[in-house]
């Protein structure tokens, strides 16, 4: 192959490489293309989805406290029965969402 490029023009010579650096040049750029992401785990799907819910009220019952959440979207009210008495509930948690 080397003693054909010797016998090759400086015109053919110079058409030869231009066609080789064009051709390493869209072989490289084909594979930086592909797409961002090609794997998708199993259970991506089946974590749930997830809202912030804040400390609405606080109510002392016989029994225990009930914390009363009011969730982000607007949704039904989040409940949380604790056991104990005069248990100070917390500000705010993420919840599950309601679909």
């Amino acid at each position: 192959m080397t003693s054909n490029l010797r016998n090759l023009r400086k015109t053919d010579r110079r058409h030869f490489l231009a066609s080789g650096i064009a051709l390493l040049t869209m072989a490289v750029t084909g594979h930086a293309s592909a797409a961002g992401r090609t794997y998708k785990s199993q259970n991506e799907d089946d974590k749930p989805k997830l809202e912030l819910c804040r400390l609405r009220r606080t109510e002392y019952a016989d029994g225990g406290t009930n914390c009363f959440y009011k969730r982000q979207s607007g949704g039904k009210d989040a409940l949380i029965k604790v056991d104990d008495q005069k248990v100070r509930c917390q500000s705010e948690y993420l919840c599950k969402r309601i679909k």
